[in-house]
């Protein structure tokens, strides 16, 4: 049983109750389970306002990379707090924007020569839809009116996001009178990032892949402004681990057709699968590159849209002209999350970030493997610090039914046990800060394993 919290937490939690909205939650469920309170963070773990603490396995939805509280962002965000807090990025510049451009540039695709600034990854992507729409249209390309995706994809929750993501998920359906115009396209999961491959026949498969990509960009490759992709790993999607001979094909298209890639690295950037991107590891630069989550280690909210310098040359022009990017935020490029951002890239210069990704991709193999022998666990897979497996009902070897919300009471139950997860569906998943010690994903496999076995 979890430790009772703190009596003074009483009429705090009815606070919450009676005001409080919380995300991706029917708020029905909190009257009998209410949220659980977090007082702080440290290193990998949670705090709980109970005193117990955390592992935070899911790196609070994926944007925690060094650990909670680490100093030299903590020193970062206090330092420039205290000389500039925030000023309007419209006519006006700063250092900590400047320096964050300076840093980040050299670790990408070197055609990506121009940086957008905005506030989390919706709007990064919102940003770069409508880059590439207007890009088409002030270069003369009047009929290309809607975008490419993968199906099973996820890109933020704002309209333009939205309108390419997964078609009829629990969001685009109910708002398909309002979304973009979207053609998608199916692409297989990669069996070789199987923990127990099954090879059979993948060859034939992949190429089979890469014809109906070919296919797709014949039959709408000429009315595409762009197709975004979220490279190698659709992580809302149920972390679906994908092809990087498919994100090559996607390329070569793109460019025979005219089309603008966007790959949005919001999740998969900054060393989550291996690489500082996923994209590295197929070869592939994007037109439109898009990042956030991890930008600024989890600290604050701060987002990137790169592009070339092709697509900002067809914005220049005299300002009777109308070529102008009319788009900005009010806490666009704020310079403390500018700064935070500034260092949380210094670690990666100044400390063995990728390395330790390295033993924590070790630690997610022996983990999962473990797991893979339990029945009700199905496809485990593993890709840089990523580990994830399908649940299943071991006495019929099916999913369990939506209704049971099997998923929910298994996150519930690991965090009396110390662990946050939060599986997607029927799929369980690991991606803890990069900072995570391999010991305590040994220790969370047996937790999991222990749970599903009770």
């Amino acid at each position: 049983m979890p430790t009772p919290l703190p009596s003074d937490w009483s009429d705090r939690l009815a606070l919450d109750r009676a005001h409080v909205w919380h995300p991706f939650t029917q708020m029905q469920v909190h009257e009998a389970d209410p949220p659980v309170p977090v007082v702080g963070g440290e290193g990998c773990d949670l705090l709980l306002a109970n005193g117990e603490r955390v592992l935070d396995g899911i790196s609070s939805w994926w944007t925690c990379l060094h650990g909670h509280g680490h100093p030299r962002l903590v020193s970062a965000l206090e330092r420039q707090a205290a000389k500039l807090d925030h000023v309007m990025f419209a006519g006006f510049t700063h250092e900590p924007a400047l320096e964050l451009v300076a840093r980040l540039r050299p670790k990408l695709p070197p055609n990506l020569t121009r940086a957008f600034f905005s506030d989390n990854g919706s709007t990064a992507v919102e940003v770069a839809l409508k880059m590439a729409f207007q890009a088409q249209l002030q270069r003369g390309e009047k009929g290309r009116d809607r975008f490419g995706a993968l199906r099973g994809g996820y890109h933020g929750d704002t309209l333009g996001a939205v309108g390419v993501g997964e078609l009829e998920n629990f969001m685009t359906g109910l708002f398909r009178p309002l979304l973009l115009n979207c053609e998608r396209l199916d692409v297989p999961e990669d069996p070789r990032r199987d923990l127990a491959p099954d090879l059979t026949h993948w060859p034939e498969r992949l190429d089979a892949a890469r014809q109906s990509i070919r296919a797709f960009f014949a039959t709408h490759g000429e009315r595409l402004a762009a197709f975004i992709a979220e490279p190698l790993l659709q992580c809302a999607g149920g972390m679906r681990m994908w092809p990087p001979e498919l994100l090559q094909e996607l390329r070569a298209q793109c460019d025979a057709h005219g089309v603008y890639l966007v790959l949005d690295e919001v999740a998969t950037g900054f060393g989550r699968t291996g690489t500082f991107l996923a994209s590295e590891q197929a070869g592939v630069a994007p037109d439109l590159l898009c990042l956030s989550k991890g930008l600024t280690g989890g600290t604050l909210p701060l987002s990137l849209t790169w592009g070339t310098e092709e697509i900002y040359g067809h914005f220049w022009g005299e300002p009777s002209s109308g070529r102008a990017f009319l788009h900005g935020h009010s806490y666009t490029a704020n310079p403390a999350a500018c700064a935070v951002a500034c260092a949380s890239l210094a670690l990666f210069d100044d400390q063995p970030v990728l390395a330790n990704a390295a033993a924590l991709h070790g630690a997610m193999v022996d983990a999962f493997t473990a797991l893979a022998g339990h029945p009700a666990v199905r496809r485990a897979r593993v890709l840089g610090t990523i580990g994830a497996c399908q649940l299943v009902d071991p006495a019929t070897g099916e999913a369990h039914p939506p209704e049971a919300r099997f998923g929910w009471r298994l996150h519930r139950r690991a965090l009396d046990r110390g662990l946050l997860v939060r599986p997607i569906g029927d799929c369980l998943y690991l991606m803890p800060p990069l900072n995570t010690p391999p010991k305590r994903i040994r220790e969370a496999a047996d937790t999991l394993g222990d749970l599903l076995a009770g």
